[in-house]
């Protein structure tokens, strides 16, 4: 026999030997695992796990900072999907998986994940764990986004855990909205229309384009259905429509031009003549089914009954009303207290009636007398509201004491959490070149002021005065150029909704 044939038997031999070893590898083998990525959520992977028998899985996604994440999920199936979240950037990310079968038989897997880095543009992000034992659940997301020295803007949405370190990052297009709905999935939003993706980055069903634009904010009721700030007919940023939740189908719409006084001068201006209210927020109260909303260039918070459209309060100073809206003027008691001025985000308090949280930036604080952008401040402040009486009182607030350092005469957010926090976003502090505060639009010339923006999240007790618990912040540390970061929202967020386990 010559070498040639010698060699291409011990060849063949050697094929069977593989074949028959992967052969009886995989009759053995009691599940597969793949993996699968997505190009939008680059920091999720979808687990496709199929077993022989009937399997309950379970997870355990390492973390650096002796936070591992363990997720079980619910039931017993010979074939899963399973999302694997909180992945970190530009990493060999493990994942150990855990099926038990019904009679309680373990098997184990080891996956590795590796992940690219983040965008270029994307911060470093500051942290401080200041009472690491108080920080409430959750990961913490961000409508961050970037401006270059230009001005130009990209979004970079994202959640970071308390560590500070990114857990999950969307490349698509993204406009104001950002709210996980009851499922566990996101509400996003696209030019006019109200987007659900899911945590992989993949779209669950587009909604149709709102007729008259969609800006800001939503609201998700219990039923579903959607609160969304738009346009009333020929005006600007001065509408809200109900949404059903299913079909995106217009339900009923309220014009503001038939609530509110459209004649009366806005404070905090705003370059765009026709902006008189600048709807920026809203929240619906299930337990008398009415929503605020926030008017920020009337510097107005006002409840509206939701069947009757009826005016029910307005919160805000009391300059420039005419009569026929006195009855509704909420009056202050107690000291101290002060009205918020160009206000974002108002929330009404999950379990307590009357409670309402805002975000005041503080934008000139006065028709007459406005304070310079160096005396100025923005915070968050909780108000208690006796609709019986017409009363207001201050009850909480933080950020008076950060001074000029924190103020934001655009953007910002405040969020009550479940551990009785509060969660604020310092989302646009501006200064100058040389650090010091800026206003936000130079009137004389008809523009935007040069600024450079950053940003602050801080966490707090509801103590009074708050203690802070935990601080993130989001800078451009170039000096001499005008880069700079926004947080347009912060919310205190599960990845692992409960209902994604089920």
């Amino acid at each position: 026999m010559n070498k040639q044939l010698r060699r291409l038997i011990m060849l063949t031999c050697l094929m069977l030997l593989i074949v028959l070893f992967l052969f009886v590898f995989l009759v053995r083998r009691p599940f597969t695992i793949a993996i699968t990525r997505f190009e939008k959520s680059p920091l999720s992977a979808l687990a496709v796990i199929e077993t022989r028998e009937a399997t309950q899985v379970s997870l355990i996604i390492r973390g650096r900072n002796h936070d591992d994440l363990p997720v079980t999920f619910a039931g017993y199936e010979t074939y899963h999907e399973i999302p694997v979240l909180a992945l970190y950037p530009d990493s060999v990310n493990i994942v150990e998986f855990h099926l038990v079968t019904e009679d309680g038989r373990l098997y184990k897997e080891v996956v590795h994940i590796k992940t690219d880095p983040l965008p270029e543009t994307f911060p470093e992000i500051g942290y401080e764990r200041l009472l690491p034992e108080q920080i409430a659940e959750g990961f913490t997301f961000l409508h961050l986004g970037h401006y270059d020295a230009e001005g130009n803007y990209r979004a970079l949405p994202s959640a970071v855990d308390s560590y500070g370190a990114v857990r999950w990052f969307y490349q698509g297009d993204i406009g104001h909205v950002m709210k996980m709905t009851g499922q566990g999935t996101l509400l996003i939003q696209e030019g006019s229309s109200l987007v659900e993706i899911d945590l992989l980055g993949r779209t669950i069903r587009t909604l149709p384009p709102l007729m008259y634009g969609l800006h800001h904010d939503v609201s998700i009721m219990e039923n579903g259905n959607i609160l969304a700030l738009s346009t009333a007919p020929s005006s600007f940023e001065d509408g809200v429509v109900e949404l059903d939740g299913e079909t995106g189908q217009y339900l009923q719409g309220w014009d503001f031009r038939d609530i509110l006084d459209k004649d009366r001068p806005p404070l905090p201006r705003n370059l765009e003549p026709s902006d008189w209210l600048h709807l920026n927020g809203i929240d619906y109260n299930s337990r008398d089914d009415s929503f605020i909303v926030s008017g920020r260039d009337q510097s107005t918070v006002a409840k509206i009954d939701r069947k009757s459209g009826d005016l029910r309060w307005i919160l805000g100073n009391h300059e420039l009303w005419n009569e026929s809206f006195q009855p509704f003027l909420l009056y202050p008691e107690g000291d101290p207290f002060a009205w918020q001025w160009g206000q974002h985000a108002p929330m009404v308090h999950p379990e307590q009636q009357g409670r309402v949280l805002l975000y005041d930036n503080g934008n000139e604080r006065s028709y007459t007398d406005p304070l310079d952008p160096s005396e100025n401040y923005s915070r968050a402040v909780e108000y208690e509201i006796d609709e019986a009486s017409m009363t207001v009182r201050q009850v909480w607030e933080y950020g008076t004491k950060n001074g000029s350092s924190t103020f934001t005469p655009f953007i910002g957010d405040a969020n009550y959490l479940e551990n009785g926090n509060r969660l604020i976003c310092f989302g646009g502090i501006t200064k100058n070149l040389e650090g010091d505060a800026v206003e936000l639009f130079d009137f004389a010339n008809n523009s935007l002021n040069d600024m450079k923006i950053s940003a602050k999240v801080i966490e707090v007790t509801a103590d009074n005065p708050a203690k802070e618990v935990l601080m993130f912040s989001f800078n451009d540390h170039d000096l001499a150029s005008y880069a700079g970061y926004r947080v347009y929202q912060a919310e205190r967020y599960p990845l692992y909704h409960p209902a994604l386990l089920q």
